[in-house]
């Protein structure tokens, strides 16, 4: 019996499986046909069979619907480019970091469907409707929505970084945001700090799971400035000298408005060693280092912040940027520690309550959590008690 081909336009296989950053080699293979072949898809010269496009939209992950569409979609995983890219990096994304967007997208409609199901809107306290006065009052006033929705202890100078990870991670949630981590060091942190996906109701925060937690504790509240500001965007929360460009200002101040939440104004000044250097003398990294950990901060996140408020000169800031940059830069973080811990980190704590919500008042049965969950039935009960259900 002669094979069905499948009567696709060779523009939807090219966007296919350029957008899921595959190279034609690549998808032969995985496919299971002749190197030669995905060319000839492309360019017109022969169609796949049905059989053989079923397999090409499990391997560029697509569902079949899409390559019936008259053409290739317009803004399908796209996202606004925040990123500086350096010579030899290009602007295409990882097939990694294609799977963590599709996936924030998948939770995101999780969400919607069990608040359909529970016959409740998602939170929007995320929302604030007036952006009015200087973006230190926006600030100011972020910073008190924030801390009056989150049920928990505020980190002390004593508390490590996890914990003032933990504490604003917890609030935006709250608030109604969902906050995800990608999985397993799968995206480098080179190729994105962050991501954010700007919806009336959930939007989505994504951190890099590989980031230290300082680092992605300035993500987070970075991210959810685009958010406040009704943008989304591809980051890499790299501080610029000169903001030259739209793309860059919005950076810049989203930078500086995370800055301002993270670390008050009254706060830093009036910290012991903030108050007892001497401006125009350096400081010494362990200073530093001490004074970022009430804030829960990376030194360098401080000592830019000292800049705004006139206590280091931009010049000191860079020169110690370039010092660090060999011994200081962000590196991979070991893989490791609880599966449930870290499962429930980059599924986001929020959504795993959500879930485990859900199934505790089926709502949904214990299949059907353990798929949203992407565990099994038996690991639903602690997934939810490590996320704080």
């Amino acid at each position: 019996m002669p094979s069905i081909s499948a009567y696709v336009k060779p523009e939807l296989l090219k966007w296919a499986r350029t957008s899921a950053n595959i190279q034609p080699i690549a998808a032969a293979r995985k496919i299971g046909v002749p190197e030669d072949l995905i060319a000839a898809w492309e360019a017109g010269q022969k169609r796949p069979t049905i059989t053989q496009l079923r397999k090409a939209t499990t391997v560029y992950r697509r569902p079949l619907a899409v390559f019936y569409l008259p053409e290739p979609p317009e803004g399908y995983e796209t996202l606004r480019n925040f990123r500086r890219l350096g010579p030899s990096q290009s602007g295409g994304w990882s097939t990694a970091l294609h799977g963590e967007y599709r996936r924030a997208h998948f939770q995101r409609d999780v969400l919607l469907e069990l608040a359909e199901l529970d016959q409740e809107r998602p939170p929007s306290d995320w929302r604030l409707s007036q952006l009015r006065g200087t973006d230190e009052q926006l600030a100011e006033s972020v910073r008190r929505r924030l801390m009056s929705l989150v049920d928990l202890k505020v980190p002390t100078a004593s508390s490590d970084e996890y914990s003032h990870l933990g504490y604003w991670t917890r609030a935006l949630e709250d608030a109604g945001v969902l906050v995800m981590s990608t999985q397993g060091g799968l995206v480098s942190v080179e190729e994105m700090r962050a991501f954010s996906l700007y919806f009336d109701e959930v939007p989505v925060i994504m951190l890099n799971g590989a980031d230290a937690p300082r680092g992605r504790l300035f993500s987070l509240l970075h991210e959810y400035m685009h958010l406040l500001l009704h943008t989304e965007g591809l980051c890499d929360m790299t501080t610029d000298q000169y903001a030259v460009t739209e793309d860059r200002r919005l950076e810049a101040r989203c930078n500086a408005l995370a800055a301002e939440i993270l670390m008050p104004r009254e706060s830093v000044l009036g910290s012991v060693l903030v108050r007892q250097h001497h401006p125009g003398d350096p400081w010494i990294l362990g200073d530093l280092i001490e004074a970022a950990r009430p804030f829960g901060v990376s030194v360098e996140a401080l000592l830019r912040r000292l800049v705004t408020l006139q206590q280091v000169s931009l010049a000191d800031y860079q020169a110690f940027r370039e010092a660090q940059q060999g011994s200081a830069a962000v590196k991979k973080r070991p893989s490791g520690g609880s599966f449930y811990f870290t499962k429930a980190r980059d599924l986001g704590k929020g959504y795993v309550r959500t879930v485990a919500g859900a199934h505790r008042r089926s709502l949904i049965d214990s299949t059907t959590a353990a798929e949203y969950l992407d565990a099994k039935v038996g690991q639903i009960a602690r997934l939810a008690e490590v996320s704080g259900s």
